[in-house]
């Protein structure tokens, strides 16, 4: 039964966008009027591309860069949209370094950025 009040963007429905000449801008904005007012982010790492977390629980073929997801949180805020929380998961750390732990830490960074923004705005 699907929840109302949960959208979820899939990376092969966006990339098909994108593949079909639609801009990451047109698609960013097409998801933010999607959102409520009041927004929830549940961040699964294993949506970015495995290069950047190749140790996460199902890491997949694509996906997106931190650039890219940063520009899709920074339009979150700049369209007056709250963030009102964050949850970041799937990040698990290598036997061969940090490399996960890194780009996990810059993810969470990045969340705990933007919300400040937002409520700051607000």
């Amino acid at each position: 039964q699907k929840d109302n009040r949960i959208e979820t963007f899939y990376d092969w429905d966006i990339k098909n966008q994108t593949y079909a000449g639609k801009t990451w801008r047109e698609q960013v904005n097409e998801i933010i009027q999607q959102l409520p007012e009041n927004v929830y982010i549940s961040f699964d790492i294993d949506g970015l591309n495995p290069s950047l977390c190749p140790n996460t629980g199902t890491p997949v073929a694509g996906g997106f860069n931190l650039q890219e997801i940063s520009y899709l949180f920074a339009q979150v805020v700049a369209s007056g949209k709250k963030i009102i929380g964050f949850d970041l998961n799937e990040v698990a750390p290598g036997k061969e370094g940090d490399w996960d732990a890194n780009v996990g830490a810059r993810a969470l960074w990045e969340l705990v950025c933007i919300t400040e923004k937002s409520r700051r705005s607000h």
